[in-house]
């Protein structure tokens, strides 16, 4: 996690994910501009977001849902561009909350 670009570390922290029970999905280790944000329960069901090419505190997302068995088998739900913290919060409240298992 360490290797995350400072803009990511700054969402992550401004989000809270314990007090919200949420949890950090990382399957770009690669990307250090990006994270998934899911529900213990349910890591395949997450919100994808990017700071990459965003200006600062605005974000790109992707929600998504499985698809399949495997963990590449999912479809993206919703996405947005450029949108700003309060409106990234409430589409990963509504893409997680209540979060139930597939």
């Amino acid at each position: 996690m360490m290797s995350k670009d400072a803009s990511i570390l700054d969402l992550i922290a401004r989000l809270d994910l314990p007090r919200r029970g949420w949890v950090v999905v990382d399957h770009w280790d690669a990307d250090c501009m990006a994270i998934g944000i899911a529900m213990p329960a349910n890591p395949r069901r997450l919100v994808y977001v990017s700071t990459y090419d965003e200006e600062p505190n605005r974000y790109y997302y992707e929600c998504e849902i499985p698809a399949g068995v495997a963990r590449d088998e999912y479809v993206t739900a919703e996405r947005g561009q450029s949108v700003d913290f309060e409106e990234l919060e409430r589409v990963i409240e509504r893409h997680l909350e209540p979060a139930v298992v597939e």
